[in-house]
């Protein structure tokens, strides 16, 4: 799928970037690892959501570990 169509960023690019660690942590940031800079702003929310979703599979991957 098309995150940012501006820059012809898919959400794999994305998740790519994203799985650099927790310095990425605005869609900004994103932008920046990706050598991109945010143009229409459409893709923004987009980004933070995955950017939540990221955290959030890396804290129960943690606390799994943690369990172990």
């Amino acid at each position: 799928m098309i995150v940012c169509v501006c820059n012809a960023k898919n959400c794999r690019t994305v998740r790519e970037v994203l799985s650099q660690g927790p310095h990425i942590d605005t869609p900004a940031a994103a932008h920046r690892a990706m050598g991109t800079t945010p143009q229409c702003g459409r893709c923004l929310p987009t980004i933070a959501d995955m950017i939540s979703e990221v955290r959030n599979e890396n804290a129960v991957a943690t606390a799994l570990a943690a369990a172990d």
